[in-house]
C-alpha cells in the first residue's frame, strides 16, 4: 500500500461512487478500478463492495479507510512542517534591542544558525522608544525593550511579552573605593560622578532619585554601551544599571564591574520585553523558533 492509494480508497468511500472518485482524482476509471483491485489483492481482503447501486466499505474496510485517514493526516503534517522548513531556509530575521542581552542573542544566533544556516540575522543597538518604532514601521522583525507595566496599554498594534521584571542597580568599576561594598545609599550615590546611558528609563530613574534625594553629578551621557563601560573600567564615574545585564551578560565584561543595591530608593519594576508586530513580513515561525531559542537559555539564578 502506498499514499496514492489510501487517497483512492478514501475518496471511493466519501463519494460512494468509482465514476465521481475518478472525476475528482483526474484519473481514469479503468485505472482506478485497476489500483483497487491490486490493493486488495495485496491485503488479501475486499474493502468495498461493487454493484450497480454504487460502490460500498465493507465491515472491514471500515476500518482500512479510518486508519487510511489517519496516515494522510500525518502525511499532510510532514509536508506543512516540511514547508515550514523550507521556507525558512531563505528569511530574513532584524532584531533591535536595548543593550542588555546581546550576549546571549550572539549565542542564540549562534545555536540557530547550526540548525538554520539560510537565514539571514542582524542585530543593532537600539533604545526603548527607537526600538518600538523601527518594529511598527517594519524596519526590523523583533524587539527587545524595557517598559513599566503601567505603560504598557500605550503601546498600540504590537504584541508584546515580557519575560523579565527587574530594577536599576548602581554600577562601578573593579577598582572603584565602591567595589566591596553591597549597597549604596542615596546621600553617598550624590558624592559619586555618574554617567547616564540614554534611554527613558534611565533618565527617570535619575530623575525620580534627584526628586528625592538631590541633584545628581552627571559627569556625561551617551547611547554607546562600550563609552559607558569604559567609563566603568577606568574608574571614571559610576552609572545605574539594570540588573537583568547581569544574567546576560559575558564575564568579560562582568569582572571588570560591581554592582550594588540603592538602599531606601523605592522604584517602579521594569519589565523587559519581546515586541513584534502582529503582521510582521518575516516568517512567524522564524520569529517564535528564534524566541523559544532565545528564553531556553535565558537563565536568572
Amino acid at each position: 500500500m502506498n499514499i496514492e492509494q489510501m487517497q483512492y480508497i478514501v475518496e471511493i468511500a466519501k463519494t460512494k461512487s468509482l465514476i465521481a472518485a475518478s472525476q475528482n482524482l483526474h484519473i481514469s476509471q479503468s485505472a482506478l478500478s485497476q489500483s483497487l483491485t491490486n490493493l486488495e489483492m495485496e491485503l488479501g481482503i475486499k474493502i468495498f463492495n461493487r454493484s450497480r447501486n454504487g460502490t460500498v466499505v465493507t465491515s472491514v474496510g471500515q476500518d482500512i479507510i479510518q486508519k487510511a485517514e489517519e496516515a494522510l493526516l500525518k502525511v499532510q503534517e510532514i509536508k506543512d512542517l516540511s514547508s515550514e522548513y523550507v521556507g525558512m531556509l531563505n528569511e530574513k530575521l532584524q532584531i533591535a534591542s536595548i543593550p542588555v542581552s546581546f550576549s546571549l542573542l550572539v549565542k542564540t544566533v549562534a545555536r540557530f544558525n547550526q540548525d538554520f544556516p539560510m537565514t539571514k540575522i542582524s542585530i543593532t543597538q537600539r533604545n526603548s522608544q527607537q526600538v518600538i518604532q523601527e518594529v511598527s514601521e517594519k524596519q526590523v522583525d523583533l524587539g527587545i525593550i524595557a517598559i513599566k507595566e503601567s505603560e504598557l496599554e500605550s503601546i498600540k498594534g504590537l504584541t508584546v511579552e515580557p519575560f523579565y521584571e527587574g530594577k536599576m542597580l548602581l554600577a562601578v568599576g573593579k577598582s572603584s573605593e565602591l567595589a566591596t561594598r553591597k549597597s549604596i545609599s542615596p546621600k553617598e550615590l550624590l558624592a559619586h560622578p555618574i554617567i547616564l546611558y540614554n534611554e527613558t528609563h534611565f533618565e527617570r530613574t535619575l530623575q525620580l532619585f534627584e526628586e528625592q534625594f538631590g541633584k545628581v553629578n552627571t559627569s556625561f551621557t551617551s547611547d554607546n554601551a562600550l563609552a559607558i563601560f569604559t567609563a566603568l573600567y577606568e574608574n571614571i564615574a559610576a552609572t545605574f544599571f539594570y540588573d537583568i545585564t547581569i544574567h546576560t551578560s559575558p564575564s568579560l565584561i562582568l569582572d571588570e564591574i560591581r554592582t550594588l543595591e540603592i538602599s531606601d530608593f523605592e522604584q517602579e519594576p521594569i519589565l523587559f520585553c519581546w515586541v513584534y508586530a502582529k503582521n510582521t513580513e518575516s516568517s512567524f515561525i522564524v520569529m517564535k523558533k528564534f524566541l523559544n531559542s532565545f528564553m531556553n537559555n535565558f537563565k536568572v539564578n
